[in-house]
This record gives C-alpha cells, structure tokens and sequence, in this order.
C-alpha cells in the first residue's frame, strides 16, 4: 500500500484540506511533501517504502522551513500602521461617535473606532448617522451626549 502513488496522493490531499479545519499553515506543506512523493513514486525515482518515507520527511520539513513565513502572510490580512492604543469605555469619554442604531426610550447604538457599542442617552433626538459624544459609561454601554463634554 505504502508503495503505490495513489496512497502519497491521498494523504497528500487529506493534508491540504485539513489545513482548512486547523488553520496553522503547517498540514499544507506535509500535504505538498506527500504529492511529491507520489508524483516520484509514479515516474519510478523512489519504489521502496524507506525511501519514500525518507523522501516525505525531507521534503515536507525543507517546504515548511523555506516557505511557511512567506506564505503565511498572505493569511493574515491588512493591518493598519496605525493604532492608538486600547480603546476601554473610560477613555473614551469625550470621544466623537456615530450613531449606527436610532435611539428609542433612551437606548441605542454607536460606532466607536470601527466598533459599535450599546449606548444610551437621556433624549431620544439621535437618528443614525448622527454624531454624539461618549460622556461616561455603564459596564459596556456608552453613555452618550448631544454636545461635546471637556475631557475629564
């Protein structure tokens, strides 16, 4: 079985697509290393199954080594050069925010740094798209005003 191409084939395969269920750029490459070791196997450059072996951990190891880092950045998106810290409810009294959900009964939500946050105010004027400012805070919920507050 060891020695058949189809066998390095498969598991070459099932490597890969395991890479889609734990995603640590790792699988791929012993899935690459299997491949080749059956694409070897079918043009007769390896046939005993120490061989093959031998040739599966070499090539797997060297791909992973040569070519993980590289590849691995196409993984993990844009990322901005720009960051401003942690943004917490705390510091962020007195910040600019935008209304993402119409306030009714004095509760809403409002988008903070790419984030949306529950919010509430004492009035129900806020519609979205309109700008509040973060006065203080409740647990997780901003607390929000028509007019800019001085910073404490």
């Amino acid at each position: 079985m060891l020695q058949e191409p189809w066998f390095w084939m498969i598991l070459g395969a099932l490597l890969i697509l395991s890479e889609f269920f734990a995603t640590g750029i790792v699988a791929i490459f012993f899935g690459i290393g299997a491949i080749l070791v059956g694409i070897a196997t079918a043009l007769g450059l390896v046939s005993a199954p120490a061989e093959q072996i031998v040739l599966f951990a070499v090539l797997s190891v060297a791909a992973l080594l040569l070519a993980r880092e590289k590849i691995k950045v196409w993984f993990r998106g844009k990322v901005s050069d720009r960051w401003e810290g942690d943004q917490d409810p705390v510091s962020a009294r007195g910040a600019r925010v935008t209304v993402t959900r119409a306030f009714r009964q004095g509760a809403g939500k409002v988008r903070l740094n790419g984030v949306e946050w529950k919010a509430e105010c004492d009035s129900d004027g806020f519609e979205v798209g309109d700008t509040a400012w973060v006065v203080g805070h409740r647990g997780i919920t901003l607390l929000v005003s028509a007019e800019k507050q001085p910073r404490a």
